[in-house]
């Protein structure tokens, strides 16, 4: 049986961050990690741009290929399903979006046989994730037509290169009142590794650090 580790979040969300930097740390640990980067909707943050880190890695990439590597429509790679019914790990880069709806609900027949945990990511300073019923919204397209239910949420609150340590408490509060609402855990609060030691005592554990791999080139 596949383990299959789902990342959906809209633009801004950092779930593509999330899922390059839990394909390395798994790599460290597990062979056979796949990464299936299949948000077809955002050309300029996508995972697959640091294919070659991930392959260096032991990691597999798996991402449309040709003309459908940035398109619209979900052109998903073939190899999906044949290692979906396998017993390699495989984590899953998805949109939060009608496109990321369609790819989940495509897949939906070969996850529901995983071990499968479906997150969503948030970071509540993009406008997608400003209010609840936002959140809630996204929360319905993608559980409907995937016919999976969101195991947890992940808390990226930031602003790039704006973040300070206040604001990514304010914003994990927001995030925490989401999760309350919507009775799901808050799986992980994901901060760069500087913030780390300013935050580890008030969050313990769940507190994880994150490499910011996609990081545009005028933030360099």
């Amino acid at each position: 049986m596949a383990k299959v580790i789902i990342f959906a979040g809209g633009f801004g969300s950092g779930k593509s961050e999330l899922a390059i930097n839990y394909a390395l740390d798994r790599s460290q640990y597990a062979e056979n990690i796949i990464l299936a980067d299949l948000d077809l909707v955002n050309p300029y943050f996508a995972s697959r741009y640091v294919r070659d880190l991930l392959e260096a890695s032991g990691i597999r990439v798996l991402a449309p290929a040709g003309d459908l590597s940035c398109g619209d429509v979900p052109g998903l790679p073939p190899e999906i399903i044949g290692f979906l019914r396998g017993n390699d790990e495989i984590i899953i880069d998805v949109a939060g979006d009608e496109v990321g709806s369609m790819v989940l609900g495509y897949l939906s027949r070969y996850i529901k046989d995983s071990d499968y945990q479906l997150y969503l990511v948030l970071n509540p300073y993009r406008p997608f994730a400003q209010d609840l019923d936002s959140v809630m919204e996204l929360r319905l397209l993608l559980e409907g037509a995937a016919r999976l239910t969101f195991t947890g949420l992940i808390s990226n609150p930031n602003l790039m290169g704006e973040t300070n340590p206040e604001m990514i408490r304010n914003g994990h509060q927001i995030v925490s009142d989401y999760a309350q609402a919507m009775r799901l855990p808050v799986c992980h609060l994901t901060v760069e590794e500087k913030f780390y030691h300013d935050l580890v005592c008030e969050y313990g554990t769940i507190l994880q650090t994150i490499t910011l791999y996609l990081k545009p080139e005028w933030m360099q």
